[in-house]
């Protein structure tokens, strides 16, 4: 069996090393997880999809060689994902993963795919985050006639999808986030900056939808100006660019509660409040990657916690969806495999991360 990255485009790490890996995957084990209270409701726990934990059992054949192509080598989230379908495929034994690296660029993307499908993939994960160019790819894989599903990233027309539930844990990141709001602070109005993401899609606006839903849940009436949308595109230089600009209309001394797509997106947000000069800033991170726990870690004055989505379940729930679509053909398989996620709270990061 031969895992990790191969092809003539640009290659990245397959996998983060060292003790953030071990403690992320540790991670769910840990008591962390913070029981919401309140009009959060009941204690979260993580939703376990079907099809995941891929077997042995899955193996049909001797070997199965299934190209992964992602949008950046760096970013932690998806360096988490991608560890996550590496492990499931030497924890098998019968997988060959071939990646391929976009940064973030449409038409190398579907160029990535045309290379993964010339050099004899059987099946596709995709995980990308610009949703103008999916169909592009799902008609290279209908023309090559091989399955696969996306990490979403952006859907993938035709195909499953493997991902957060993203209105829902977004509603659910959004409510502990501004039931801590209401607690520290319960006699002032606060200004919602949440970060959106228009170019992956419906989805991923899902994010920030759910996420402002739940706070005007908590804040019945909040007037329409102190809600500020930052388009992020998921990365925290362009969160921050964009929200330094929105919040310069946000009169100083505000509370500002900051929610994002993503770890970094909600960094970058975080850091445009900070060079702005407010000092009541309330965060929860969504993702729950090694960015956004060390930001639970050493911002703990404003980071509530974070919203963590078990990305190592990711890749290994998208490799197990793909192996059974090849040796299943016809098999039904839902739209959406989703991820709930739970809250993790600086108490779980202390024990885990912080130094």
């Amino acid at each position: 069996m031969r895992t990790g990255c191969s092809t003539k485009s640009q290659r990245g790490r397959c996998a983060p090393t060292g003790v953030w890996l071990l403690l992320l995957l540790l991670l769910p084990m840990a008591l962390g997880v913070q029981a919401l209270s309140g009009s959060a409701g009941a204690a979260t726990k993580s939703a376990v999809p079907p099809f995941t934990h891929p077997t042995k059992a899955l193996c049909k054949r001797a070997n199965y060689k299934i190209g992964y192509t992602v949008f950046s080598g760096t970013q932690p989230f998806a360096d988490l994902v991608g560890t996550g379908i590496e492990k499931a495929a030497k924890s098998i034994g019968c997988v060959t993963i071939l990646k391929t690296i976009d940064n973030d660029t449409g038409p190398t993307a579907v160029s990535n795919v045309k290379t993964l499908i010339s050099e004899g993939i059987n099946g596709l994960i995709d995980f990308n985050i610009l949703e103008p160019y999916q169909p592009a790819i799902a008609k290279e894989m209908k023309s090559a006639k091989i399955p696969g599903d996306a990490v979403i990233g952006a859907t993938l027309p035709g195909w499953p999808g493997v991902g957060a539930k993203d209105y829902t844990s977004a509603y659910k990141d959004g409510l502990y986030l501004a039931d801590q709001a209401k607690k520290r602070y319960p006699k002032t109005v606060p200004y919602v900056i949440g970060g959106a993401e228009d170019t992956s899609g419906p989805l991923i606006l899902g994010r920030y939808t759910g996420a402002l839903a739940a706070e005007q849940k908590v804040y019945p009436g909040l007037p329409s100006s102190h809600i500020v949308e930052v388009q992020t595109k998921g990365l925290e230089t362009t969160a921050y660019s964009n929200a330094l600009s929105a919040l310069s209309k946000v009169p100083s001394g505000s509370l500002v509660l900051l929610t994002g797509v993503n770890d970094e997106a909600t960094g970058g947000l975080f850091k445009a409040a900070v060079a702005r000069g407010f000092k009541k800033i309330l965060v929860n991170s969504y993702g729950g990657d090694t960015y956004g726990m060390s930001q639970v870690c050493s911002q703990s004055n404003y980071y509530v916690g974070a919203w963590y989505l078990e990305p190592l379940v990711w890749g290994r729930d998208a490799l197990s969806v793909v192996l059974d679509e090849i040796n299943n053909p016809g098999m039904h398989i839902p739209k959406t495999v989703g991820v709930l996620g739970a809250e993790i709270v600086r108490s779980g990061a202390e024990k885990l991360h912080c130094k």
